[in-house]
């Protein structure tokens, strides 16, 4: 079909050299790479599929566990391309997170990310495409966007520290460096040297989001060697509280698509002292929480929602790690622009 020729993506095309370049890392790029050609592959399944059941089904039968996340995060970014090439018409997306991928919504929401940076006008009509969305999961459209900038243009949001476009409100500020910091994953091939270095250059109000990504991803994608996980923590340092509220996070999505991973279990057990199932049962309770709060208020939950669901998980890791009698050492006050309620306080 001419859509097909026209809008295959081909894996060779769509990933950049990773860095660093030593042989050293090799193990990780190439898990990390495969994770990319799956994100493609999901994305030309979608792109060729009849209706989003037979796309789901067959994203769920062929790719392992660890791994169909992805494959739905490439096809989020395909039905979000047609969603943003014919804006008048009803969210494809959105149909497709609120029935056959409904279980893997939060990832699939994230790749429509990767086609608001490729469509020229994808950046003008975002905040009204984040409105046709599940106001639940909307929010990670923007981290998605900021790990698109950030992996594939590292001269400009690595080496020169670019922020977010100026039309975007605090809370999207955020997000997008959420996505920036996932992004060094990838192109730090999980070295937690490097991603250290790589936030550093980051000024300070900007690294506490970054570090959450970087857990997110640590404990979702995983690809490196077990103790990075430890290094990763000690090179956190006064980010530890961010860098580990991304696990649950992660463990979270992943009890909700029913894809479970050892990896994502041995990261929970091995940095949070307990099962990724609890993990994930900490964010979910959080979003019932909120969303009951907030409701009626759409706006309110898709702008403050991560802001929010973050504070809760780091205050019952305080918590939990207080009532174990662990000594962390580290500083579990409120996140930057967070109020000890959870609420923005840039609104």
């Amino acid at each position: 079909m001419l859509k097909e020729r026209i809008f295959t993506l081909s894996a060779g095309r769509f990933t950049q050299p990773m860095h660093p370049s030593d042989d050293a890392r090799g193990y990780a790029r190439a898990n990390l790479d495969h994770v990319l050609r799956v994100f493609v592959a999901g994305y030309n399944v979608a792109l060729g599929g009849a209706d989003d059941a037979s796309v789901a089904d067959r994203l769920t039968d062929t790719f392992a566990p660890h791994h169909v996340g992805f494959a739905f995060e490439g096809a989020g970014m395909c039905y979000a391309l047609f969603d943003l090439l014919v804006p008048w018409t009803t969210s494809r997306l959105r149909a497709f997170t609120d029935g056959a991928a409904r279980r893997h919504d939060y990832i699939a929401t994230v790749g429509a990310g990767f086609a608001v940076a490729r469509v020229p006008w994808g950046r003008a009509l975002l905040h009204r495409y984040l409105r046709a969305l599940d106001p639940a999961v909307a929010w990670c459209v923007l981290d998605g966007y900021g790990f698109h900038q950030g992996f594939f243009h590292p001269e400009w949001f690595t080496l020169e520290q670019r922020q977010a476009p100026a039309s975007f409100p605090p809370y999207a500020r955020r997000l997008f460096d959420c996505g920036v910091g996932r992004s060094f994953w990838w192109t730090q091939a999980g070295c937690a040297r490097g991603i250290k270095q790589a936030i550093e250059r980051f000024p300070v109000a900007r690294r506490a989001d970054m570090w959450c990504g970087i857990g997110m991803a640590a404990a979702y994608a995983g690809g490196v060697a077990t103790s990075e996980l430890g290094e990763l923590l000690v090179q956190a340092g006064r980010w530890s509280k961010d860098f580990l509220a991304g696990f649950p996070l992660a463990a979270r999505m992943r009890q909700k698509g029913g894809n479970r991973s050892p990896w994502t279990e041995m990261a929970c057990a091995q940095l949070l002292n307990m099962s990724a199932e609890a993990a994930a049962d900490m964010v979910r309770e959080s979003v019932t929480t909120i969303a009951a709060e907030l409701t009626q208020r759409e706006g309110e939950l898709r702008e403050t929602g991560y802001a929010r669901v973050r504070e809760r998980i780091a205050r019952t890791l305080q918590h939990d790690r207080e009532c174990a009698g662990v000594a962390t050492g580290l500083d579990w006050g409120p996140a930057p622009g967070i109020s000890s309620r959870g609420v923005m306080l840039e609104h």
